[in-house]
């Protein structure tokens, strides 16, 4: 078990709070502890680095900012300490097309959703199903490009989701990474959902990045996550903790796993017990 704590990172959907809920009060509860006891607090998350997630802490009712986010699965770093922010490349407009015209097929026979993020690009295809929903959650319109990859690569962008069941998220896979495996990943964010990236960027990429910047050791770091794009999180830091509820390959790459879920608080409950009161902060 980690012995000196300087900084936290959890990942937000389905580990912190299930899509668009409350923050559970146990976890509001052991957030503000750590903060009182000098523990930097982060996000760590697939989401574009913008106004809504810098207001993340407010919309969970808590009355302080976050020390440091990590968005677009390790392409973006913020932290409060410095004015500027890292971001990677965005992704080669001729670059996007060939892919999607490489998996074209499999888009149209089973009517996959496809959505750019990041760069101001909204385009997406297919929309249905959780793309709906993300939407809805998210407060905004995707532009519906269904059909026209041209104008799907209108504008570049940082990252494109491909959302799905999951047995047809396992063809794209496997079809994706024979021909562009040497330079690109699909990292899975839920399940039937997967995300194109650069190799070589990570949310453990990314929470190094914040590290160094700070003279913050990861070993120093605790971590929470519950699906394949946490792996890199959890791996990177000195304790990663994947939730109860989580995926069975997170399990099996983490230091320790939670006795409660996501909607029962298993974050603030695991802090509480391992962390918290073994320190005597309570």
């Amino acid at each position: 078990m980690i012995k000196t704590i300087k900084a936290f990172a959890a990942d937000i959907d389905m580990t912190l709070s299930a899509k668009g809920s409350p923050l559970p009060d146990i976890t509001k509860e052991a957030l503000q502890i750590l903060r009182e006891h000098g523990v930097l607090l982060g996000l760590a998350t697939g989401r574009e680095l913008n106004q809504r997630l810098f207001d993340q802490a407010k919309n969970w009712d808590l009355d302080y900012q976050f020390d440091f986010l990590i968005g677009m699965n390790g392409g973006q770093v913020w932290d409060r300490f410095h004015e500027d922010h890292w971001e990677m490349d965005l992704m080669k407009q001729d670059t996007m097309r060939e892919m999607l015209y490489y998996l074209k097929p499999i888009i149209d026979e089973y009517e996959v959703s496809v959505n750019a993020e990041g760069g101001g690009n909204n385009n997406a295809m297919n929309i249905h199903g959780e793309l709906i929903s993300s939407m809805i959650r998210r407060g905004f319109k995707f532009d519906d490009v269904t059909g026209d990859i041209e104008a799907f690569c209108a504008k570049p962008c940082f990252k494109m989701l491909f959302r799905t069941t999951p047995e047809v998220e396992k063809m794209i896979r496997t079809s994706f990474l024979e021909k562009y495996g040497d330079q690109y990943q699909m990292i899975g964010s839920f399940p039937g959902t997967v995300e194109i990236m650069p190799k070589g960027i990570d949310k453990g990429t990314g929470l190094a990045h914040f590290a160094e910047r700070n003279g913050i050791d990861l070993k120093d770091i605790i971590t929470f996550g519950d699906n394949e794009n946490d792996n890199p999180l959890l791996t990177a830091s000195g304790w990663g903790v994947c939730l109860a509820d989580g995926s069975a390959q997170t399990k099996a790459i983490a230091d320790d796993i939670t006795e409660l879920g996501c909607l029962e608080g298993g974050v603030g409950d695991y802090l509480m017990k391992h962390v918290i009161r073994p320190n005597g902060w309570v």
